[in-house]
């Protein structure tokens, strides 16, 4: 095994082996603070590793992690806030006319129907375990710490309310819990978000497979990996989710190989949940200042291996759907 590289030997070894320009002081600060693994060598191609973006100076590759810097910066707090609110709607029509706010009452009452539907049954299973599993590691947790949610109310001997349980449910478990809810259910919640279309949607599951498709960014984004190029990307996108999407913004090709399509999909729900109306234009606009902001910075070459062709079409749909 080599030893480990210098920042001077990363630097040679980018002017002479890797053709990429780069002396001085204020690059070599650069490419410490940036860091050679996850700065150039995460950076050095789009999608896939064979795709080699065409550097020739250390200033573009620069310029190309501050564009995926920027745009994880934008997306945070909306996806934060899109979590957030999907928790408390789902939440809220999950427990209306119920006798307990409990999740045992809520498992047996609101994840009921189709009992034969074995799938079904073995997802609801699994999201019950799931839930007091987390209940059980969090209480453990708490022991040392001042603010005891759960323990307050199983050293009450009462059993955690449901909005505790919600508190602690991850992204792709919220997706689990809207699965396992009773069809009606569903069908109230996507009616409640403007999303229900039975000729699109017929299992009632559009909001589960969004926050599945969402999760992978959501992660990505909240652990500092690269975005732009939708690396993080864990699945195909769903032909329900497709056809809703580009029936809702007129904004066809929807296939999430483009960072514009997870763009879209966050707006459309912004556009459902965000009580301003302004959240998903600023993300919108930021979007495009930064690409411009790219294209000012790096050759044309690099700005089209990392912006696809469709893209400013898709924006300018995008914009037209979000200002009707």
């Amino acid at each position: 095994m080599n030893s480990p590289q210098t920042i001077n030997g990363l630097m040679r070894h980018l002017r002479n082996d890797c053709k990429i320009q780069i002396s001085g002081s204020y690059q070599k600060q650069q490419l410490t603070s940036y860091g050679y693994y996850h700065g150039y060598k995460g950076y050095r191609f789009a999608g896939n590793s064979y795709r080699q973006i065409p550097y020739s100076d250390f200033s573009e590759v620069v310029a190309v992690i501050e564009y995926d810097n920027n745009l994880k910066a934008a997306l945070y707090p909306e996806l934060m806030f899109i979590e957030t609110a999907l928790k408390n709607i789902v939440c809220n029509e999950s427990v209306k006319g119920l006798k307990l706010g409990t999740f045992e009452h809520l498992y047996k009452e609101r994840m009921s129907d189709n009992t034969t539907n074995t799938k079904l049954q073995s997802k609801r299973l699994k999201l019950r375990n799931s839930v007091y599993a987390k209940l059980a590691a969090r209480y453990h947790d708490e022991e040392e710490k001042e603010n005891q949610m759960v323990r307050h109310f199983y050293n009450r001997g009462e059993d955690a309310p449901i909005w505790v349980v919600f508190e602690i449910l991850y992204l792709s478990d919220l997706a689990g819990f809207f699965e396992c809810l009773n069809e009606a259910v569903r069908e109230n919640i996507l009616k409640q978000m403007n999303m229900f279309d039975i000729s699109i949607d017929a299992n009632k599951n559009l909001l589960s497979i969004m926050i599945y498709t969402l999760k992978a960014l959501r992660n990505s984004v909240a652990h500092n990996n690269i975005i732009f190029d939708t690396r993080f990307k864990d699945r195909k996108i769903s032909p329900v989710l497709k056809k809703w999407v580009e029936k809702e913004t007129g904004i066809q090709n929807i296939t999430l190989y483009s960072l514009i399509d997870y763009i879209i999909i966050v707006c459309c729900l912004l556009k459902r949940v965000d009580f301003s109306g302004t959240r998903a234009l600023t993300l919108l606009n930021k979007y495009k200042e930064e690409n411009q902001r790219l294209q000012n910075s790096v050759a044309s070459e690099i700005y089209d291996h990392i912006i696809q062709n469709n893209v400013p079409a898709k924006v300018v749909g995008l914009e037209a759907y979000l200002n009707v």
